[in-house]
C-alpha cells in the first residue's frame, strides 16, 4: 500500500529551495541559526510540504527533474 504522503529526500527538497523564494529565505535563517543543512531542509519539508497539496505537487516536480540527470 502506497502512502499519500511525499517522501523526505534532501537532494530532491534542496532543488524545491532553490527554486523557491520563501523556501530559500527560511532555509537560509535556518542555517544561520546552526542547523547543518539536513535537519533545515527537514524541518521545511515537514512544515511546507506535508499535507499541502499545492506544495507537495511543486515538490514532487522536483523527484522527476533530479531523476533525468
Amino acid at each position: 500500500m502506497e502512502s499519500d504522503y511525499p517522501v523526505f529526500n534532501a537532494s530532491q527538497m534542496l532543488r524545491f529551495v532553490h527554486q523557491d523564494a520563501y523556501l530559500k529565505w527560511i532555509y537560509a535563517d535556518l542555517l544561520k541559526k546552526g542547523h547543518d543543512s539536513e535537519t533545515a531542509l527537514e524541518v521545511l519539508f515537514n512544515g511546507n510540504v506535508l499535507e499541502d497539496s499545492a506544495m507537495t505537487d511543486e515538490y514532487e516536480l522536483y523527484a522527476k527533474k533530479g531523476d533525468k540527470h
